[in-house]
């Protein structure tokens, strides 16, 4: 199983850009990746769901404080051709 990592920051003042930053095969580094996304972003869009649906708040309100957040839930058969790095430790990133 390989784990794509992909980079989430705010692009203009709405809009999310999802970049691909490096792969995976560890299950721990994985899910210390998706545990730090769901306790930040995670946590802000299920806080504000209505919210950023009808207006009321922007997704860039949480980076106000937060340069980007990293997640980890693209499982793919293979990365040939798509230069990313191996991930091994959280670090990394």
């Amino acid at each position: 199983m390989i784990i794509i990592i992909s980079k989430i920051e705010l692009e203009g003042t709405d809009d999310l850009k999802y970049t691909d930053v490096g792969y995976t095969t560890d299950i721990n580094v994985k899910d210390e990746i998706n545990e730090q996304y769901d306790s930040t972003l995670g946590v802000f869009i299920g806080e504000n769901r209505t919210k950023l649906q009808i207006g009321e708040v922007s997704i860039s309100a949480f980076f106000n404080d937060v340069e980007y957040v990293n997640e980890a839930r693209t499982e793919v058969d293979n990365i040939d051709g798509l230069g990313l790095t191996s991930i091994t430790n959280i670090n990394q990133l």
